[in-house]
């Protein structure tokens, strides 16, 4: 999962921040909500800003993610930002807005969610609807709120913050459709805090970046440095990947990664919730590898979210090759697999081509989890 370089950040930027760390690269651009507006009647506006706070590329780019996440999953997920609430408390103007703009009202299960942010009072909340709670519990959406919206937000960088967000949201929503219970022991051990109950929402303030850092860059002590140095072996250069993540310290300036890997990383800001989110992703998973050479592979067994992971041996040892994760592997949205591998010209390609196998336009690795999700509608991008 690359980063960012300053307040402002290209698409290209944040096609790599989702990938950097093992997420998926490349996103998918303004084809789809122009596909879907002319084949889906609810292909509505989905995001409302009504301060003019998220720039064109930024809303365009939203826009489609809330589409496609529509289109995988039914779930009617809206963005509200407003100068204020006109002196209603926050909790009972959100409520009222997904009344006033029948979010989730086209199912029964009233399958929907809305983010208002009042940008006068800089008070956030993300109301779930009754469908949805199961999926969301209150003290997970509070998590993410005030570890990952509250840095971003803080510091006046919506468009980011809130892609990555939604990045997290959809992720926890694509484990539900395939049945996936939310499990809270990774959080619970990153909070030190108690089972984290069912609820409608959650809310916070959000403070000024000027009161201190609401980043977790910084910088490792000599003993951390040489925990996360090159390994002997694929599984435990992922082990030690594993434990990085679940540190509070993002300092991508270790041993574990290529040089080039290191570069592209350093200097980006991290929030604590996204950098969890990535051990989310793949903690208790199991993964089997391939080694060819100085090169291997390893792959998800028992999760179709998880991409490949391509690591090198050096001299000291194996290490990631992130900058390999985007150029090989491609995000997809709207449609049955989240990833796809995209680039036949390069060494691991070429190394590892007997394991890849073609799902209709979709290139994955064979002895992987294939299992497709079950979409709203069937997705094509011709």
């Amino acid at each position: 999962m690359a980063f960012i370089t300053s307040a402002r950040v290209s698409k290209r930027t944040l096609g790599l921040l989702v990938c950097a760390l093992g997420l998926v690269a490349v996103w998918q651009s303004g084809f789809l909500t122009n596909y879907y507006q002319a084949v889906d009647p609810d292909a509505r506006e989905r995001l409302y800003d009504k301060v003019g706070i998220i720039q064109q590329i930024d809303k365009r780019g939203l826009e489609e993610h809330l589409l496609a996440l529509y289109i995988e999953s039914d779930v009617d997920m809206r963005i509200l930002l407003v100068k204020d609430t006109g002196g209603q408390p926050l909790e009972e103007f959100a409520l009222e807005n997904m009344h006033k703009l029948k979010i989730g009202a086209t199912n029964r299960e009233e399958r929907g969610v809305l983010l208002v942010f009042d940008t006068l009072n800089r008070r956030l909340r993300i109301e779930v609807g009754y469908g949805l709670e199961g999926y969301f519990p209150d003290a997970f959406i509070s998590y993410v709120i005030r570890n990952h919206a509250q840095a971003f937000f803080s510091a006046s960088n919506y468009g980011l913050g809130l892609e990555l967000l939604l990045r997290m949201l959809h992720h926890r929503i694509r484990e539900a459709v395939l049945g996936n219970q939310f499990d809270p022991t990774v959080i619970n051990v990153l909070e030190h805090r108690g089972y984290l109950s069912s609820g409608a929402g959650a809310a916070a303030t959000i403070y000024d970046s000027r009161n201190g850092n609401p980043f977790i860059n910084g910088s490792l002590n000599n003993a951390q440095q040489d925990k996360f140095a090159p390994q002997p072996t694929p599984e435990e250069t992922h082990q030690r990947y594993l434990e990085w993540l679940a540190s509070d310290v993002f300092d991508a300036r270790v041993g574990l990664f290529t040089k080039e890997t290191q570069n592209h990383l350093a200097g980006l800001p991290m929030t604590k919730a996204f950098f969890h989110q990535i051990l989310l992703e793949e903690y208790g998973k199991h993964y089997k590898s391939d080694i060819r050479g100085n090169l291997a592979l390893l792959y998800c067994v028992d999760s179709p979210f998880a991409s490949p992971h391509f690591l090198v041996k050096g001299v000291d040892g194996w290490q990631l090759d992130i900058i390999a994760e985007i150029r090989n592997t491609q995000n997809q949205l709207g449609g049955p697999y989240t990833w796809g591998w995209r680039d036949w010209q390069n060494v691991y390609a070429q190394t590892f081509f007997d394991h890849l196998v073609r799902f209709g336009q979709t290139v994955r690795i064979k002895e992987g989890d294939n299992r497709p999700l079950r979409t709203r509608r069937p997705y094509s991008r011709n």
